[in-house]
């Protein structure tokens, strides 16, 4: 717990006697928006939350007098709906003052006292429980501990210590209080509902001092003047004791009486009050025990006096015996969320959250005291508001609405990770977790419900909680809609399986389950959560009723569907119309709209409800009947008075009508007679009004009488009258003895026989003459039928016959003469036979004939009535020969009235197979129809066969099928049966029966591509195998993507393409972005060294050292994983290695690299004991750098001086040598020495040698030397001096080479030597002794060129055979020495003259190899070029110039770099335009090699120099271009940019003209023309844009989007969309700069895959295909972040369309730029023009209204820059 000083509101009294101005209470309002302080002047002061004293009260006495009393204690009233104070003062009393409270708060208006308590002794404390706003508990001087009922305002007496109270405390539930007394007592208090075990009240401890400082959170803490505090428990049992006696640290003020103590409200930290300090404690709950915090020191604040917390635990007032009154901030700790929110740990269980913005905070609190791990916060699904808290504990779950201020909290065990939480529902919070979903209302701390369902969709998952009151009214019986209390409509719609919805009342755990056949995508519950509308994948939707559990079909096609907000209207898209349901109880009454578009959504506002339609181009409204909306509702609600005022203010239309007729009857199932009479007149139902009028009255009457009109018989009756319920009225009124009453009824409706059933049913006196009568009016209104009834019952049989006779109905009257057996009269049988006949009723006549014996006539009248087996018995009977046809008719009739199955054997009875078998084939009696068929022949068999084949083929009975085939001869088709069932064997057995190969092959084939088509892969395969066409079946599998069948095809069929076919699926794979599976195929390819560079290349490291282990061994990983450390750099990268266990051999490997900076980093991290290695190695490698000073250093670092020494030995840098010797490692000096006098032996400075040698103790090195040399003398000098041993041993050497050398080592002796051998006739021996002349014996070059003319001498006389050899030996020699004209004079007297003018041309020696060439051209020119390239060489550019080379000349400049000088040259010797060309294009490539700001000066180059126009070069201009338009806005700045840019286009365009001239179609290669393109726009948008002409400058910013990728793609989007923001176009400045804001977070991300190119899906001019940028157009992230901020302001903007016009729309506008077209594209903006605006103007086509702008303003052409005028014409 931190506690910091926040503020002062009250400063400490000065004077004499400060401590009269004593803070005697303190406390906090329990909505923290008041803080009452009051001291011995016993004035209230009142401070608002920001600080500042809003009021100020006196208290009052309790008798008038003098105030001599002090406020002992003060509470507010813990309810914050009750703005109430209780004060406790010393003169016997605790008043409670009342505020009256304002519109604005509770805490204004008057102040009155409301309750006042009076004691027999002072009151000295007093505290207000948190669960009991309306008793306030006081303690007394005396020892009593009382109570105070605020609602009856009589105080009560909870028990009598019988010692001093010094002090109360409630705990924090306020389920029970403690007091502490003057004798050290602490009493416990249970309140009656506070349900805790023991007495009410009891002593639990005696503390060992009066405890002054009382207060009670997870424990009671208790502290005095014995500089002890004690914590006990609610038993009184100790539970640790801070003992402050002793010596306290440094800087805490001496221990003494403690005074007051407070905890906080959660109750695990408590602050208690001592001198000029106050101490604090936490509850530790992992150890379950209390710490010790800081000691908060304050100097000269004296003694604490009274303290309070903030109900929220965020502030602490102190209050002190002078009285300064301070607030300090508490917390634990502080942090931001999202740059939004500031939440602050007050304590561990509870966290104050405030927005930044704002002053008002929310508190999250643990109500099981759980410390509050995690806390997210998560923003409203509709308005991206951050307004729902997720707050996590060990145990549980606390879930918050900020707006409202609930929360709840819940048992939780999950794991804080995989909880899914939707916020969808208003009143509720919905958390899935392991399939289950738990529903959380706001408020409650218990689960509401608990579903399981893996369908978390919010289009899946609807929630009802209390969103529509209870409905008003009694409801329809007809109708069983049953109203839930209040409170109680929570409901939930979810997904069983993808076929069902369960509708759960969570309330009363009752469910609903809706069996569907189809997949619903689309559910919701209404408000009231009674009806269910759903939609499946066939966008059918549905509407079920949860209380009758009755579905109803509403639309077959459905592409939206809603709730009106607040309502049981519906909304619904059926392709282009927009139906609605008003009264969705009677869904065949819809209103149906076409509309253009699709529905987006409904808004309701203002009294409107308006259904939101997306047309493409803008989003229109269509206004919905607010009227019908608010009739559906008043019905829903049972509110018919409002119904009816809204039908009243209607016309009335046939949709009015329906909704009258809906009221009416409601109002008359509910007996509301008067509004259902109303209804009927609206109507125009005069009579049903008029009835309904008279039952009002009936009615009315009733009630006078005090009769309920439900229980009147004669309304009640009136009224099932009305409803036609006639059984139940009869019942009515028969039960009250209206039988009369009940006759009328039946008569008034002309239903006689029911009246005459009454009257005979109870005995009525009339009922005879009621008879008659009704018979007489059965006869008079001709109801014959009725009346023939009458008499048949009576008896009456002859009449009742002619009755029925004449009412038409001759049936009748024939039952009538079956039943009774009547034969006579015969007449009367004849005139019913007759009337049989010409009714049709043949049957029955042939029945009457046959019992009249007329058996021809009645056979006849069977037949005719198709009384068929009637006619076949009597056929059988009496005419035999006749029953064949009889049968094959009755076929017939039976196969007219499809009874088939019938009609197969009445024809094989007849013996009619063919009819026989199309009734089998017609009813499916395929067995029959196939024996049928083998009875007849072949011929007249085949097309049942054929039909047959059929049935058994798509009934997968195949043996049967291919039975039938063959027997019609349909091969082929059997072939294909058993190919489409996969029954290869039987395909193949049945073709090569049948079919020749060539059938087989093409009928295979195309099985298997329908097989493809279908999808069926392995069928395919098997038909393209059984045909030997392996490659068909690889393509197909390659076309599908089935890549591991495909290579197992081509490991079995094409092995030698295997590798190549791994190889490029790992690649296809590989752009796919699919990873491991092209992993596999580089492997399977033997490429693992790709799948490695494959991962590297996106970042995934790991997997690419798995791979190169797996495949390459510990090597190979070892150079991944050091080129990964590379990548991660530092530390970073160490980590790595060392984690990889290959940090010494990355180390050893960034060595061998050259890295040694890396090398250094992880050494010195990781292993600092290969520092020295290092050092070592990186020394060596300087050294080889010839950097030997730092390598110096290095080998110091290293310990290795004498590798330091070695190595300014070898560079003969002696001093440096002997200085690191001399410093470093004295005993390398004489190696110093020694290694310094052999590099002067080397040298031959022979007494430097010897010096260093002597110098270094190495005499005998000195002595080898002259040995070595030849030098005798020296050698014997030395031995003399120094060695004196080895004298003799050196006048022995220098006999013997004496000897050797003949009379010396001189010119003469040389010469001696070979003449001797020349007169001995040696020849050979003489030239090789003339060639042991060597340059390092006889100094003297003339002398030794003479000596080896003798050897060329004797080897020309004498011996010839060597004489060429000779002579190259010779002329090398002389070359060796420089005399390189007299071996080009020897080379030519051996007639090698091309070796003799090689000779002089190495030797420089011009004259002479001019010489030796002579009149020959080919060596002359040699000469002379070779003249020319030394001159070169020597950068001699004068002397080449006065040789006439001046091309030779500007290649020296060119190639020393002298740019100015060559142009100089150029200029000077005036060079043509194509020599100046080149070395433009070579001066350009170099500066575009540069980049930078070198752009500018290539550009210039190629302007003032010239450009080349051969296609060679387009590479180097497209490098200009995209270097020039590619430049950002910084590089802009710092150049010219539109001066640069007019000149590149200026070389383009003459470029262009080059390359039309020179091509014989006058054509230009395309991409040069985009080139051109993209830089003669730009151009044109600096120029219109110069000019003012910004309408024109944003057209040509729109065009330059086709030529993204030579500009950077972002840089196209940012102008052309500033541009349009500018020109005040909002909606397609909003696209283009919503797209450069996916495009700069696709630069940050380096990835581009995620970007949505929906929103130009149609705009055909902008690629989308560009590479991304790899730097930003507008550098600074400042800039960047406000071009987001604005296109995130433009989001929440409806009046912006935030969409694009189609093409069609979109010609003459702005957006026309955006799509390609046929038509010309304009030399100025680069946008269509239609043929009635163009201009053909100097070789170019312009729009002319824009041509004529521009022109007018440049007086310019825009693309040749000549002077122009505007063509008006």
């Amino acid at each position: 717990m931190q506690l910091r000083h926040s503020s002062t509101l009250m400063q400490p009294s000065e004077g004499s006697t400060p401590w009269k101005a004593r803070v005697t209470a303190i406390c906090f309002a329990p909505d923290n928006s008041r803080l009452a302080v009051v001291t011995t002047d016993r004035i209230v002061s009142i401070y608002d939350s920001n600080g500042e004293r809003v009021d100020k009260f006196s208290t009052k006495p309790n008798d008038k007098g003098p105030k001599n009393y002090l406020v002992r204690a003060m509470n507010f009233c813990p309810d914050p709906t009750q703005p109430k104070l209780a004060i406790a003062q010393s003169d016997n009393i605790v008043f409670v003052y009342k505020w009256t409270g304002s519109p604005k708060s509770i805490w204004e208006g008057k102040k009155s006292i409301c309750n006042k308590f009076a004691g027999s002794s002072p009151v000295t404390s007093l505290v207000w429980p948190t669960n009991h706003p309306f008793e306030v508990v006081y303690g007394l001087a005396e020892g009593k501990v009382k109570i105070g009922q605020l609602r009856s305002n009589k105080p009560q007496t909870l028990y009598n210590a019988e010692s001093y109270c010094v002090a109360l405390a409630s705990n924090p539930n306020g389920t029970g209080i403690v007091s502490a007394h003057l004798d050290g007592s602490i009493f416990r208090y249970n309140f009656p509902d506070s349900n805790l075990p023991g007495p009410a009240y009891s002593k639990i401890c005696t503390h060992t001092s009066v405890p002054y400082a009382l207060s009670w959170g997870r424990s009671i803490c208790a502290a005095g003047n014995d500089q002890c505090v004690t914590f006990y428990d609610r038993e009184g049992g100790r539970e640790r004791t801070f003992d402050y006696t002793g010596e306290l640290p440094k800087g805490t003020p001496e221990c003494k009486e403690f005074t007051v103590a407070s905890f906080n409200n959660t109750g695990d930290s408590v602050a208690v009050g001592n001198f000029d300090c106050y101490y604090t404690f936490s509850y530790n709950a992992k150890a379950d025990s209390w710490d010790e915090n800081e000691v908060k020191v304050v100097e000269n604040m004296y003694s604490v006096t009274a303290m309070s917390w903030k109900d929220n635990g965020s502030s602490l007032a102190v209050g002190t015996l002078c009285g300064l009154l301070d607030l300090y901030d508490a917390c634990i700790r502080r942090y931001t969320y999202k740059k939004i929110f500031e939440l602050t740990y007050v304590s561990p269980s509870q966290v104050l959250i405030r927005k930044k913005s704002e002053k008002h905070s929310n508190m999250i609190k643990s109500k099981f005291g759980q410390e509050i791990t995690k806390v997210n916060i998560y923003n409203e699904p509709e308005t991206r508001v951050d307004r729902y808290v997720v707050a996590h504990t060990d145990d549980s779950l606390i879930l918050s609405d900020l707006d409202t201020g609930k929360s709840s909290e819940i048992q939780w065990h999950g794991n804080g990770e995989s909880e899914k939480y939707f916020f969808d529902t208003l009143n509720a919070c919905l958390v899935s977790y392991a399939g289950e979903l738990s529903i959380v209302e706001y408020g409650s701390d218990e689960v509401l419900a608990s579903v399981r369902t893996e369908h978390t969709s919010s289009f899946l998952l609807s929630v009802r909680i209390n969103e529509r009151p209870p409905r008003q009214g009694e409801d329809n019986p007809d109708t069983p809609r049953v109203d839930e209390e209040e409170g109680a409509n929570k409901k939930i719609a979810y997904l069983l399986d993808t076929q069902t919805v369960c509708v759960k009342n969570m309330h009363t755990q009752a469910s609903t389950t809706i069996n569907h056949d189809c997949k619903i995508d689309f559910l919701e519950l209404n408000a009231r959560g009674n009806l269910l509308l759903f939609r499946d994948k066939r966008r059918h939707l549905h509407l079920y009723d949860v209380d009758s559990q009755t579905r109803t079909a509403l639309l077959n096609y459905c592409s939206y569907v809603q709730w009106v907000p607040g309502s049981d209207v519906v909304v619904a898209q059926n392709r282009n119309n927009m139906c609605v349901w008003y009264n969705i109880h009677a869904p065949d009454q819809v209103m149906v709209r076409e509309i253009k578009g699709d529905i987006d959504g409904i808004e309701r506002a203002n009294g409107k409800t308006e259904v939101l339609v997306d047309e493409t181009i803008n989003v229109s409204s269509y206004e919905l009947v607010e009227e019908l909306i608010d009739f559906g509702t008043a019905i829903d609600d049972r509110d018919y008075v409002k119904a009816m005022q809204i039908l009243e203010g209607m016309e009335f239309t046939p949709q009015s009508e329906a909704m009258w007729q809906q009221l009416q009857a409601m109002c008359i199932d509910n007996w509301n007679l008067k509004m259902a009479e109303r209804c009927s007149a609206a109507l125009g139902d005069v009579s049903r009004a008029r009835y309904l009028h008279k039952v009002g009255k009936l009615a009315s009457a009733a009630r006078e009488q005090g009769v309920d009109v439900r229980d009147h018989w004669q309304v009640k009756s009136k009224m099932l009258e009305l409803k036609k319920d006639l059984e139940i009225a009869e019942d009515v009124l028969i039960a009250h003895n209206k039988v009369d009453e009940a006759i009328n009824m039946y008569e008034e409706l002309l239903l006689f026989n029911e009246a005459l059933e009454v009257a005979e049913r109870r005995n009525h006196p009339d009922a005879d003459s009621k008879r008659k009568k009704f018979y007489q009016y059965l006869l008079d209104s001709k109801q014959e039928e009725s009346a023939a009834k009458m008499k048949e019952t009576e008896g009456e049989y002859v009449q009742a016959i002619n009755l029925y006779l004449q009412a038409g109905m001759p049936g009748k009257a024939a039952r009538v003469i079956g039943d009774n057996n009547i034969t006579q009269p015969s007449n009367l049988l004849e005139s019913v036979a007759g009337a049989l006949e010409d009714a049709d009723m043949n049957e029955k006549a042939g029945d009457f004939y046959e019992r009249m014996g007329q058996r021809q006539r009645a056979l006849e009248s069977f037949i005719k009535g198709h009384a068929f087996r009637k006619a076949v018995e009597l056929a059988r009977k009496h005419f035999p020969n006749q029953v064949v046809s009889l049968e094959e008719s009755w076929g017939d009739h039976l196969v007219s009235v499809n009874q088939l199955d019938m009609a197969i054997n009445h024809y094989m009875e007849a013996h009619a197979q063919s009819k026989a078998i199309d009734a089998a084939l017609k009813a499916r009696q395929w067995s029959k129809a196939l024996s049928l068929a083998d009875q007849l022949d072949v011929e007249t068999a085949r097309p049942y066969y054929a039909e047959l084949a059929e049935h058994y083929a798509l009934a997968k009975q195949y043996k049967e099928a291919e039975k039938c085939y063959v027997q019609c001869d349909e091969h082929n088709k059997a072939v294909e049966m058993w190919t489409s069932a996969g029954e290869w064997e039987n395909a193949h057995r049945l073709a090569k029966s049948y079919l020749p190969e060539s059938e087989i092959t093409a009928l295979y084939m195309e099985n298997a591509s329908k097989m493809e088509k279908a999808q069926k892969f392995k069928e395919a395969e098997k038909l393209y195998l059984a045909v030997d066409k392996p490659d068909h079946a690889i393509a197909m599998y390659k076309r599908h993507r089935k890549f591991d069948t495909m290579i197992a095809l081509v490991s079995k069929y094409r092995k030698e393409l295997l590798g190549e076919s791994h190889k490029y699926l790992a690649q296809q794979l590989e752009m796919e972005g699919n990873l491991r599976d092209a992993e596999e195929h580089y492997a399977s390819a033997g490429e693992w060294l790709a799948a490695v560079n494959m991962y590297r290349t996106n970042d995934n490291w790991e997997e690419a050292i798995r791979v190169a282990k797996f495949h390459g061994g510990i090597s190979a990983s070892k150079r991944v994983a050091y080129a990964y450390a590379l990548h991660l750099g530092g530390s970073a990268g160490a980590k790595l290695l060392g984690k990889l266990g290959l940090l010494e051999p990355a180390i050893d490997y960034a060595m061998e690299s050259g890295a040694f900076t890396h090398a250094f980093e992880l050494a010195r991290d990781s292993l600092p004991k290969k520092v020295p290695e290092v050092h070592l190695k990186f020394a060596l490698y300087l050294e080889d750098e010839e950097r030997f000073t730092e390598a110096e250093q290095e080998f110091i670092q290293a310990s290795k001086p004498r590798e330091a020494i070695d190595m300014y030995v070898h560079q003969q840098s002696w001093s440096d040598a002997l200085r690191v010797a001399e410093q470093y490692d004295p005993s390398a000096v004489t190696d110093v020495y020694a290694a310094q006098g052999k590099a002067a032996a080397e040298r031959e400075d022979w007494a430097r040698a010897e010096e260093m040698f002597i110098a270094a103790s190495k005499p005998d090195q000195a002595l080898q030397m002259y040995e070595n040399s030849g030098q005798w003398q020296d050698a014997v000098r030395v031995a003399q001096r120094h060695l004196p041993h080895k004298l003799n041993e050196v006048n022995l050497k220098l006999q013997s080479a004496q000897a050797g050398m003949g009379t010396g080592g001189s010119k003469a002796d040389y010469l001696s030597k070979g003449r001797s051998l020349e007169k001995n006739r040696k020849f050979g021996n003489a030239i090789d002794a003339y060639l042991m002349a060597k340059k390092d014996v006889i100094r003297n070059v003339d002398d030794l060129e003479e000596i080896w003319e003798q050897a060329v001498r004797v080897a020309r006389t004498n011996m010839k055979d060597r004489y060429m050899q000779v002579v190259r030996e010779v002329s090398s020699r002389l070359v060796a020495v420089r005399k390189f004209e007299s071996a080009a004079e020897l080379m030519r007297e051996a007639d090698m003259l091309d070796e003799a003018v090689s000779i002089a041309i190495s030797g420089q020696c011009w004259e002479k190899a001019r010489e030796l060439a002579g009149d020959n051209r080919m060596l002359s020119g040699r000469v002379e070029s070779a003249f020319q390239g030394h001159m070169v060489k020597a950068e001699n550019t004068s002397g080449l110039m006065e040789m006439g080379h001046t091309g030779a000349a500007l290649d020296v400049l060119a190639q020393r770099g002298d740019w100015d000088r060559l142009w100089e040259t150029a200029a000077k010797e005036r060079v043509g335009q194509a020599v100046t060309t080149k070395y433009s294009a070579m001066r350009v490539q170099q500066l575009v090699d540069d980049g930078g700001t070198k752009f500018d000066e290539a550009v210039e180059t190629l302007l003032a120099h010239g450009a080349p126009s051969s296609p060679t070069y387009f590479d180097m201009y497209s490098q200009l271009v995209t270097g020039v338009l590619g430049r950002d806005q910084v590089q802009e700045k710092k150049s010219d940019q539109e001066k640069i840019v007019s000149d590149l286009r200026e070389v383009l365009y003459n470029v262009a003209l080059k390359l039309r001239s020179n091509s014989t179609d006058s054509k230009v290669d395309k991409e040069f023309e985009n080139l051109l393109m993209a830089t003669h726009y730009t151009h044109m948008m600096n120029v219109t844009k110069k000019h003012g002409l910004t309408n024109l400058s944003v057209r040509c910013s729109i065009t330059l989007l086709r030529y993204a990728g030579i500009i950077p793609t972002d840089k196209v989007f940012f102008v052309a969309g500033t541009a349009c923001k500018e020109e005040g176009d909002l909606n397609l400045a909003f696209m283009l700069l919503n797209r450069y804001v996916d495009l700069i977070e696709a630069i940050e991300e380096g990835d581009m895959s995620g970007i949505d190119n929906s929103d130009f899906s149609e705009a055909t001019n902008v690629p989308f295909d560009t590479p991304l940028p790899t730097y930003f157009y507008l550098p600074e992230h400042d800039s960047r972040e406000e071009i987001r901020d604005w296109v995130l302001s433009i989001c929440m903007d409806n009046n912006i369309e935030q969409k694009l016009p189609r093409q069609g729309e979109s010609e003459n506008t702005v957006y026309a730029g955006l799509y390609a077209s046929n038509k010309p594209t304009c030399i100025v903006t680069g946008y269509p023009i239609p043929s009635r605006d163009q201009l053909n103007v100097n070789n170019s086509i312009a729009s002319k209204k824009d041509w004529n702008a521009l022109v007018s303003k440049t007086e310019t052409c825009p693309w040749t820059n000549e002077q122009a005028s505007p063509q008006w014409g």
